[in-house]
């Protein structure tokens, strides 16, 4: 009798095991890409989601796209009335989705001149003078919930070969490899507007990047060095809960999805990309036209003139 119950017990241990398999905890993490134009405007968006697990799970996800595939193999995957559906294997799997949307949270802006003077973007190609490369980023409010939890980077990569003298006094600029890095730090909730001045010859310039994430500090190694530049003021006892409400400030609040509130996200990333500037292609050389051999009769005329 011991024996049957013992094997019971097993039997009923393995089932409930079997019920539960696939129900262990998996990670979402969300990066939206967008396609920009060399002016700033939105051409294009979409979204890749990855899902974490150690074990083989089912998952589902939620969000309003045109157009959804897997990117990695996956047991099953459907999509249907913005609910998707996937079985994945231990490890990590992608889809990507286009969203019906082609929206930001953020407003952004460039324009160009050229010794002083507006330029269009197709205007700069292989162009010498002067260029300004201003451009402004704005939070919208219908995109709050983001724009004030992520902080973003804005960066211009430069060829150095084309480019001297470059100005960008509140920016970070980086030399390596014969490109200039011009890189902007805006906190979460910021309008922001900078320009790059520099001299150019033959102009040509990748694609500017702006990403946006939620920012990580050392809030300690901050919060000693401003009791340590504060100490004997009249600031000094507070400088530590002064840094710490502006550090958080900082970091911005918890993610969450920008496709569906539904979903559980780990992390919320945006990756922003201009149009580049071109290399301009030099002028295609005249095909020289082959004349007809002359006949007798046309070699007599021209002696006469004709």
């Amino acid at each position: 009798m011991k024996r049957i119950f013992r094997n019971g017990a097993l039997i009923s241990l393995a089932l409930i095991l079997m019920t539960f398999t696939g129900l262990s905890e998996v990670m979402k993490d969300e990066v939206i890409y967008a396609r920009l134009s060399a002016l700033g405007e939105v051409e294009s968006v979409y979204v890749v989601n990855s899902f974490e697990s150690p074990e083989i799970s089912e998952g589902r996800d939620y969000g309003r796209y045109t157009e959804a595939l897997p990117l990695t193999q996956a047991g099953d995957f459907s999509y249907e009335d913005g609910e998707a559906a996937f079985t994945m294997a231990p490890g990590r799997f992608y889809y990507q989705g286009i969203p019906e949307e082609a929206r930001l949270p953020w407003e952004i802006m460039m324009r160009y001149t050229l010794d002083g003077a507006d330029a269009m973007p197709e205007e700069l190609s292989g162009a010498t003078g002067e260029l300004g490369i201003h451009f402004e980023v704005n939070p919208l409010e219908e995109g709050a919930v983001y724009n004030q939890s992520l902080a973003m980077t804005a960066t211009f990569t430069l060829p150095g070969a084309r480019c001297l003298d470059v100005r960008a006094p509140e920016a970070t600029i980086a030399y390596a490899g014969g490109d200039i890095t011009i890189s902007y730090v805006i906190l979460p909730g910021q309008a922001a507007s900078y320009a790059v001045t520099t001299d150019v010859q033959d102009f040509a310039m990748g694609g500017a990047q702006f990403a946006a994430v939620r920012m990580g500090v050392d809030a300690r190694m901050y919060e000693d060095m401003a009791a340590q530049a504060l100490e004997g003021t009249p600031f000094g006892a507070v400088a530590g809960s002064m840094m710490e409400q502006f550090l958080t400030g900082m970091r911005g609040q918890p993610v969450t999805s920008f496709m569906d509130g539904r979903n559980i996200v780990r992390s919320l990333q945006f990756v922003l990309l201009s149009e580049e500037i071109p290399v301009k292609q030099a002028e295609p050389a005249p095909t020289a036209v082959e004349e007809a051999p002359d006949t007798v009769w046309q070699r007599i005329l021209s002696l006469f003139g004709g």
